[in-house]
């Protein structure tokens, strides 16, 4: 596996192996586990040249403090990808992606959906999402990208944008990937105690037991919203929001929905936990 460490080596690197061969991208933020190799291991299966980005993006954190925390293990994720055997590491320095600096940006403008959800509490974030996503679409200029379900707004999102802006490029998605107790995989899971791990399969409980509510003829939907909020507090979860919305596009559901997801994003202690089930009627 090459390490890659600016925009310049990136294309260097993969110029000469392009003809007539798919590359694959997936794009990360590091602290890599088994959802992320989940969607590595279909890259390889599927894409000719496997990449996988490692950017900690800075324009989706609200202050600086929140950017410097956030864990980071370069070393190990390279270790991981190496075993399996990925050809580019493409990890990038702050400056190599935004040398001008990041005050002062062209950047990328969502849809509404980008304000909603997840997107209330921090509205700059899926557009600052979005300004990497492109950037590293053009660094790497993917056949393939590989996206999971389980940060489902950030899927439609990716899909509306590279629909709208008429970029050449697949996105695959994946299921989610839960642990033995159901619960999705995400780097925040590291950050629970024994006894929080014990409680966080309720997240995935509650979101099934509106899905199973749905599935029964429910259609206030936002009492079956405020109830699964309550269910949660009592559970020992602080509820950032749940919701029920169509599927594909996650509009606000109407009569003739047929499809539905419900989601929810949570905090358990210092870590924040997302998670969605489907449902088809």
């Amino acid at each position: 596996m090459e390490i890659v460490r600016s925009i310049e080596a990136m294309a260097n690197a993969i110029g000469w192996r392009r003809s007539n061969r798919q590359i694959g991208l997936v794009s990360t933020m590091g602290n890599l586990h088994d959802g992320h190799i989940a969607l590595i291991k279909a890259c390889l299966d599927e894409a000719d040249i496997s990449v996988v980005s490692v950017y900690v993006d800075p324009l989706q954190f609200e202050d600086d403090e929140t950017f410097a925390r956030y864990p980071r293990d370069l070393e190990a994720d390279a270790r991981r990808l190496e075993e399996l055997g990925v050809d580019f590491l493409f990890a990038p320095r702050d400056g190599e992606m935004f040398p001008s600096g990041t005050r002062d940006l062209t950047t990328v403008r969502l849809p509404r959906l980008a304000v909603e959800l997840q997107g209330a509490e921090n509205p700059r974030l899926f557009n600052a999402k979005a300004t990497v996503w492109l950037k590293m679409f053009n660094i790497v200029h993917p056949e393939i990208v590989y996206q999971g379900e389980k940060d489902l707004q950030e899927l439609v999102l990716i899909k509306r944008m590279i629909e709208e802006l008429n970029l050449t490029l697949k996105l695959t998605s994946l299921p989610i990937v839960r642990d033995e107790n159901n619960v999705a995989l995400s780097a925040g899971l590291a950050q629970l105690t024994n006894d929080e791990r014990r409680i966080a399969p309720i997240l995935f409980q509650t979101l099934n037991d509106v899905a199973f509510a749905i599935r029964n003829g429910a259609k206030n939907f936002s009492k079956l919203e405020q109830t699964a909020r309550v269910a949660l507090r009592g559970g020992g979860f602080e509820t950032e929001y749940i919701a029920v919305r169509e599927a594909s596009t996650l509009a606000v559901p109407t009569d003739k929905t047929a499809n539905f997801r419900v989601l929810a994003a949570v905090q358990l202690g210092l870590a924040r936990l997302t998670d969605n089930v489907g449902v088809e009627l």
